[in-house]
């Protein structure tokens, strides 16, 4: 959905905010570790943490945002299905920095990105494209703008920068995806250097993709359907 890194593994700085999905919150606030989590982004870190407020009721959006404050963490509500209900519901919780719209909003705009930026005053207006949704006139809308190349090389994300334009405005940031492992931290380690060189900002955010509880529970649920299946 807003810091250099060191060679050296144990100072590695792995993000700079994390996206907090809906099924995790679930999660966390279900099994009560919604708190240490929060304080694990900011070890980790991060400044920010961007939570996907698309289907979650708003006493627990707003019971997260309490908790992130408190954690150190910038709350920011990220959108990813921005139907005009759902904007104008999730932008009027003030208790979030920020409200983010990303590539499915400007895959068919459902409002003016004036008009949002103007409902969410004074609060921010954050915007993630995807490379070929970017444009300056829409970005000039935006209070943080990030263009998403997650899964490139470094060499061929700095070209990407060059290919859009954008090499050298510290306006705009290349949005990074760390995943945890020690090869993201090198390439990281490769981004933060080489983007910081050409003039922009790098983005790095990180995820706790469910599909890492989720999988072992739906194994042993189809290990066990197969056993009774063959029995």
């Amino acid at each position: 959905m807003p810091a250099a890194f060191l060679a050296a593994p144990q100072t590695v700085r792995a993000a700079d905010g994390y996206w907090l999905d809906q099924y995790n919150a679930l999660l966390f606030l279900g099994s009560f570790k919604l708190d240490p989590e929060l304080q694990a982004m900011r070890q980790q870190g991060a400044g920010v943490v961007m939570v996907h407020a698309d289907s979650l009721p708003d006493p627990v959006l707003r019971w997260i945002a309490w908790r992130a404050r408190r954690a150190g963490l910038k709350p920011v509500a990220w959108i990813q299905r921005p139907t005009p209900t759902n904007l104008k519901r999730v932008g009027a919780l003030s208790s979030y920095s920020a409200l983010q719209v990303d590539d499915h909003f400007f895959a068919r705009p459902p409002v003016a990105l004036s008009s949002l930026k103007a409902s969410l005053a004074p609060r921010q207006l954050w915007c993630s494209f995807q490379p070929g949704q970017y444009s300056w006139r829409a970005a000039q809308h935006c209070d943080h703008v990030d263009i998403q190349v997650y899964r490139q090389g470094c060499s061929p994300t700095v070209a990407s920068a060059y290919q859009l334009g954008i090499a050298g405005r510290r306006d705009t940031a290349i949005a990074v995806y760390h995943d945890g492992s020690a090869t993201d931290d090198r390439r990281l380690s490769c981004f933060r250097r080489e983007i910081g060189a050409i003039g922009n900002r790098l983005f790095v955010f990180k995820w706790k993709n469910p599909e890492h509880w989720l999988t072992p529970i739906t194994r042993g649920l189809w290990q066990t359907l197969s056993r009774l299946r063959s029995s």
